[in-house]
């Protein structure tokens, strides 16, 4: 299965200069309550995470498990978007969690946690008006934990705590997650002729400088840290430590985005994901978006600003064939619609 672009815009001004303003949805929203709370300990001290709960809810609402970026080893539970309006004013509860990060612990302490946090929501969906729906959203590193989650067998890097529930989730949002730690580089020199060209503003959303690229394989690289060796040194953790690595028939839906001008992950970082889930059978859908640099989901008001975007969508329904083609949407929409049809 091969995946082609038809275009690429760069440019994140060529993208502001195509979009056209849309009025949003008319859709009922509701107050949201937060509340800080402990899921988990760990060495001493407390893993929190911030519970967005939609208030004035008719019967008990589904939770999406927000996972923060930052390389495994920065970001915390408030480095993403304005959690109350996504997607808790739409009657989601958000659950925002922090997980131990690099260099005090290597993958898959951190993976352990994101387990142990979906079965305290689980385990404590009664005290606070949850079902036992789960979706998980994790961004850059939040989405590499995201996608190792939900696709690893049930008893592997379970953590611990209210082991009588489930630790799998019913979907899964992986945003410009790496999914095969040992390509990244080669993917990068790959894509390194058009990224290039990416002035100093947009650039500066990644980990690398103006017109320069992430580099992967090196001794202090965000992926070298996570298993604590060279990657190329030590190619069996470097697989373990690579989502797809547990692909299999039976997974929960997936909806992969990412900006096709990232220069942190490499975009074919989240085609190869697609490709292995839907040559395994499963529901799959990458969206590939024109414009749009390394955390784009980290600002609120992008889609006001400079949406809709142009993304190449590639769909795969669970034992289906695959469809192709362009759309126009903000990605803030397009995340809140997966959500609905597959938590709702």
């Amino acid at each position: 299965m091969e995946v082609t672009i038809g275009r690429r815009s760069l440019l994140l001004g060529a993208a502001f200069g195509l979009a056209s303003r849309v009025p949003a949805a008319d859709r009922k929203t509701y107050p949201v309550e937060m509340k800080t709370l402990a899921y988990a300990k760990r060495g001493g001290g407390d893993l929190l995470l911030d519970l967005y709960l939609p208030q004035s809810v008719p019967g008990r609402v589904s939770t999406i498990l927000f996972l923060h970026g930052g390389g495994w080893s920065a970001g915390t539970r408030t480095t993403g978007p304005d959690f109350k309006r996504f997607f808790a004013q739409d009657g989601f509860a958000v659950a925002s969690i922090e997980y131990r990060l690099t260099p005090f612990v290597r993958f898959p302490s951190n993976a352990e946690d994101v387990k142990t946090a979906i079965r305290w929501v689980r385990g404590n969906a009664d005290g606070y008006g949850l079902n036992k729906r789960v979706g998980i959203w994790g961004t850059s590193a939040g989405g590499h934990l995201s996608a190792v989650a939900a696709l690893t067998p049930r008893g592997v890097f379970e953590g611990d705590g209210n082991a009588d529930q489930s630790s799998e989730v019913e979907c899964v949002l992986d945003a410009y997650g790496p999914s095969s730690l040992l390509v990244m580089d080669a993917q990068t020199d790959q894509e390194k002729p058009l990224l290039q060209q990416i002035p100093a503003a947009l650039a500066a959303n990644g980990r690398g400088g103006p017109g320069t690229m992430a580099r992967h394989d090196a001794a202090e690289s965000a992926e070298s840290k996570l298993i604590g060796a060279p990657i190329q040194t030590a190619q069996d953790l470097a697989r373990a430590a690579s989502p797809i690595a547990y692909v299999r028939a039976g997974a929960p839906p997936f909806l992969l985005m990412h900006g096709l001008a990232d220069n942190s992950v490499p975009h074919h970082q989240s085609v190869l994901m697609y490709q292995a889930l839907a040559a395994a059978g499963n529901e799959v859908t990458l969206r590939l978006v024109d414009g749009l640099p390394h955390t784009f989901f980290n600002r609120s008001n992008l889609d006001e600003i400079a949406g809709p975007f142009r993304m190449d969508v590639f769909e795969h329904p669970k034992g289906g064939v695959e469809s192709r083609g362009v759309e126009r949407a903000g990605v803030f929409d397009v995340a809140r619609e997966f959500f609905r049809k597959h938590l709702a």
